[in-house]
Order: C-alpha cells, then structure tokens, then sequence
C-alpha cells in the first residue's frame, strides 16, 4: 500500500530517529549550532538578560525549549544566566516540551549530573498542558522536523515500500500550495496547530528559533538525507530502507509560510534575520569580550572559534535564520 510522502517523512524522523538523541557533532550525522560548542546557548542566556534589564520579562518568566534532544542547549542557556546574573537561577523556571519518555530520562540525567539540585527542569508533554504567564521560547532546528509533502506542479511525492513515485496531487495539498504560491517544492504540514499551542499557552511570550532555509519561495525540492556528515538525495539512493530511521531526512524551511502561518493565529512577526547577524546582534561578541577578561586565553580560544563557526558564510551563519514572533510584549 503506498503512503502520502509526510506520513512516511514522520515516521522516519519523529517516530524513529528523533526518538533517541540524534547523532550530532563531529562523531555524527550532522552538525548544529548547539553541538558546535555552548557559545550559542549562552548568547542566548545573554540576550534574555538584556531583554530583563529593558523590563520586557521579568526575573519569574519561564524559559521554554521545545526538541531539547539531550538537553544542550538548555545547559549552556542555564550556565549562561548562571555566569551574568547567578541571582535570577533562584526566580526563573526552565523548560521542556519533550513527548519521548527515554529522552526526557536522557535530559533528566544530564541535567543531575551537570547541577546537582541546584537547578530543576520541568518536562510538559506537549504545549496543552502548559500555562505561562510570560514564556521565552528558544529552539534550534525544530521547524524542519515537521512533516511536509514534497511537489512538482501537479504531482505530490508518495511511497510504496520505501520507493518513491509521484501521482496525482490531492485537494488539500493543491490548496495550500496555492495559499503558499509554492508550485515545486515542500510544503510543510502542522505548523498552524502548533501556532496556535504557542499562542494559547502563554499570556505573554517571546518565541525564537533557528533554522535553515529563506523567506523567498523557491521553486526547488530541498529534500536531503544526512549520514556520517555525507549528504544524499533521497531520489537517488537505491534503497532507503538502509537510511530509514537511523539518518536524518531534512528540507529548507520556507519561512514565508511560517511567517504567515503564526501571524495568522494571532502572533505578532518580529524579525527574520541570517543567523550571523542574530548573533551578533543577542551579544554574542559581549560574550567573548567577557570569555577573554575572565575565562584564560584555552577557553577564548575555543569561544572564537565557536563564534566564526556560528557566524561565517562558509559555515552556519549564512544559510541558518532566526526568526521571532511575540505576544503581547
């Protein structure tokens, strides 16, 4: 029996391979900006702080991280409020939306380990059971992890024992590729429901994340399988059944549709930025000018060179995004 294309990429990523922590950093598939090292998340930690001072949160607000994988970026974002300004550590609440049980064990551990009972972090679920009075959101590459349907005019992409073919494409997703002006391409499913989670679970909120992919609309199928840092078209592997689950399968975001997706469900668009300039803009430089006066010449060495991996075209800081909405802020 063949399958629509999404239901296969969902089973592939969100019941399979995500369902562990997924391999990243030099000895996996792929790399992120987290697993480059914890500049990113403490130029985060910095970013909130200033948001703190200019009295848009305030020291109770609670830290939000939704596809945490191993709890990374949280550690670096907490040890950041811990480094320049260790008296909100008592007054903020942090985080998780994690729906797989083993990587909420997997976090709750790493986050033992690394704080003792210094620190606690909340699990939710899902965004339903949450309810916030004021919510930063921070994620990192969680947009492409919603399941989407690949097209070319009037084909959309489907599966039969793990082979694709394309066929006729249906009502539902003809509507949306013309509500989206996307004639080839992907076209993601599911982010209106998960505006919408947002929204409602938060009186007031900030919500960034980080992606690749653009605000233009491209008339090209992005759609790519990541092994051992070695990239392959999915339309050109004999058999995908030997990458099923154990790689990662990923497309460009397109940013145009997530953009009108939120800000359909009543969130405020605030900003689309290169990762680079988002960096530097949160304070990342503020954070390496405090490594070097107080951290010894290893630790800025490393920070440096985390810094131009974040930023530099030829690495992650031009083809990754950041992009913002609020809520009554």
């Amino acid at each position: 029996m063949s399958i629509k294309f999404s239901s296969y990429f969902n089973e592939w990523l969100n019941e399979n391979y995500y369902k562990s922590p997924a391999r990243v950093g030099k000895g996996g598939d792929f790399y992120t900006s987290v697993s480059v090292g914890p500049l990113f998340g403490v130029t985060l930690a910095y970013h909130f702080l200033n948001l703190v001072e200019k009295g848009e949160f305030s020291p109770h607000a609670n830290i939000v991280e939704i596809g945490a994988n191993n709890g990374a970026m949280m550690y670096d974002f907490i040890s950041g409020i811990f480094t320049f300004s260790p008296e909100n550590l008592k007054t903020l609440k942090f985080n998780i939306i994690e729906p797989h049980e083993n990587l909420k064990e997997i976090q709750a551990q790493n986050f033992k380990q690394k704080f003792g009972d210094e620190v606690y972090v909340k699990h939710f679920n899902s965004l339903k059971e949450c309810e916030f009075n004021e919510a930063f959101f921070i994620s990192n590459e969680l947009l492409d992890c919603f399941a989407c349907e690949v097209v070319d005019e009037d084909k959309m992409l489907y599966v039969k024992d793990d082979e694709l073919f394309w066929d006729g494409i249906n009502s539902d997703t003809l509507a949306t590729c013309k509500k989206f002006g996307v004639n080839k391409g992907e076209v993601m499913l599911g982010l209106k429901e998960f505006a919408k989670g947002v929204k409602n679970c938060a009186k007031r909120l900030k919500f960034i994340t980080f992606d690749y992919g653009d605000m233009a609309r491209r008339d090209e199928i992005t759609l790519r399988i990541y092994k051992d840092h070695k990239v392959f078209s999915p339309f050109e592997l004999a058999n995908l059944k030997e990458y099923f689950g154990i790689s990662d399968i990923t497309y460009d975001v397109n940013f145009a549709q997530v953009e009108e997706e939120f800000e359909s469900c009543g969130l405020k668009f605030k900003s689309f930025k290169k990762q680079s300039v988002a960096i530097v803009e949160f304070g990342g430089a503020e954070v390496l000018e405090y490594v070097l006066k107080n951290g010894g010449e290893s630790v800025y060495k490393s920070f440096l060179k985390q810094f131009k991996f974040l930023t530099s075209p030829e690495f992650l800081g031009e083809r990754f995004k950041m992009i913002e909405f609020d809520k009554g802020m």
